[in-house]
């Protein structure tokens, strides 16, 4: 970058207006030199900050032209507002999604600048959108609208607030964004899933049944008949499988309902201990045959009241117990309760082959069982939805349901929890 002598110059024009003769002190020129160098100096830092203005303004406007590609780039709709509240950014994708409310073309909709109020009056009567905004930024907590209809199609709404942290650590709201998330096709297809695996189950019960009750009866008034050993062993084999297959196929009727809604919970006040004593009864012949004792707490009868579904509850205890006795071979399987101030747990611990941690986050899923593989099911005669179903009735009875603990070789401890029953006053300690 080449200096300009500023210094010459003004010598030269000094001259000029004194005479060309006259004598310019040296003290003068020296500080006329000074000025020239920082004059100088101050002119390269200026060409030195625009160019580095220059080059930040050309990244930014990168960076916000690649901000505005990736929003557009979303298959969900996404959308920005200030405190006020209202629309500052909004991507193709949701301007995409009220078009097809509106009726209006896809390629004018991407040219419509959509304001909280025109949105929130399509999105009517199914949720008030621009209430649950400002409920959002009221309340500085995210909202969440699992299944909103929206005409012909079902959205998943997330809103969330947007907030800044500025000095010692203060938070100040700058608005909030929006997630729209088009789950039609999820839906279509969770139903007609649904749909399928209850016709399905149906029409395989009443041939299931039929088959069971036959060949209990070939056992029962026909046994004398059954010389052939084989013959009889393929009959206790067609027996036990029928068995088995009812079984799956009520988990699988199970499941279908209760993900769908259709099953009625009728609540009740009961003791826990009674429920777990018919448990313990049932399954105790299962667990002599493997040398397994199966005990329960005797200080369970001191145990308050719950309310919820008994036979439902009955059917998890049963699920909880069952898996223990599956997986035990030598040991015992011990059935424990616990109480606090609102809730009543029962523990279900066995001495059994336990579980590595990595396989813990498979428990409680639909049609999984703990193990890496799914061959394991043959060896357990299970569906992997024995779990699945206990946690979807706990849920839908106001509890939880989890494992407490499980070690390779050392036994596993599940849990769940039911409400105490309102009208129970006796206080009790854990």
């Amino acid at each position: 970058m080449q200096e300009s002598n500023y210094n010459k110059l003004l010598l030269d024009q000094i001259q000029k207006t004194l005479g060309v003769g006259t004598n310019i002190p040296a003290s003068f020129q020296t500080l006329l030199q000074q000025i020239n160098d920082s004059y100088n100096q101050f002119d390269n830092d200026r060409k030195q900050f625009e160019e580095k203005v220059t080059q930040r303004t050309n990244q930014l406007i990168a960076s916000t032209s690649s901000a505005y590609s990736f929003l557009d780039s979303l298959n969900m709709g996404f959308v920005m507002c200030d405190v006020n509240p209202e629309i500052v950014l909004t991507n193709l994708s949701m301007k995409h999604i009220l078009a097809t409310r509106t009726g209006g073309d896809v390629t004018n909709a991407a040219d419509t600048e959509w304001r909280l109020k025109t949105v929130d009056a399509i999105l009517r009567p199914a949720i008030e959108l621009k209430n649950l905004v400002s409920q959002s930024l009221a309340t500085n907590k995210p909202i969440e609208c699992k299944e909103v209809n929206f005409g012909r199609r079902v959205l998943r709404i997330f809103i969330a607030p947007m907030v800044n942290e500025v000095n010692q650590g203060n938070k100040q709201q700058i608005g909030v964004v929006m997630l729209v998330q088009d789950i039609t096709e999820q839906k279509v297809l969770e139903r007609s899933k649904d749909d399928f695996l209850s016709i399905a189950s149906h029409e395989l019960r009443t041939p299931l049944t039929a088959i069971r009750g036959n060949t209990a009866l070939i056992k029962k008034y026909y046994e004398a008949s059954l010389v052939d050993k084989d013959m009889a062993e393929m009959i206790d084999d067609i027996h036990d499988s029928s068995v088995r297959l009812i079984s799956i196929v009520n988990d699988f009727l199970d499941v279908s309902a209760l993900e769908q809604g259709k099953i009625m919970m009728h609540p009740e006040t009961f003791a826990l201990s009674e429920v777990v004593d018919e448990v313990v009864h049932e399954l105790k012949q299962l667990c002599d045959d493997k040398h397994v004792s199966l005990v329960s707490d005797p200080g369970m009868s001191s145990t308050p009241t719950v309310i919820a579904d008994r036979q439902r509850i009955k059917q998890v205890i049963y699920n909880l117990v069952g898996n223990a006795v599956k997986f035990t071979d030598k040991g015992s399987i011990t059935i424990s309760m616990k109480v606090d101030e609102h809730f009543v747990y029962t523990f279900v611990t066995d001495t059994g082959r336990g579980m590595s941690s990595e396989s813990h986050s498979l428990l409680f899923r639909k049609f999984q069982q703990a193990g890496s593989s799914l061959m394991t099911r043959d060896t357990t005669k299970g569906t992997g939805l024995g779990l699945y179903i206990s946690k979807l009735i706990v849920e839908l009875s106001g509890g939880k349901i989890g494992l407490v603990s499980s070690e390779p070789g050392k036994g596993s401890t599940f849990s769940f929890s039911l409400p105490k029953a309102k009208t129970e006053t006796t206080n009790y300690t854990k």
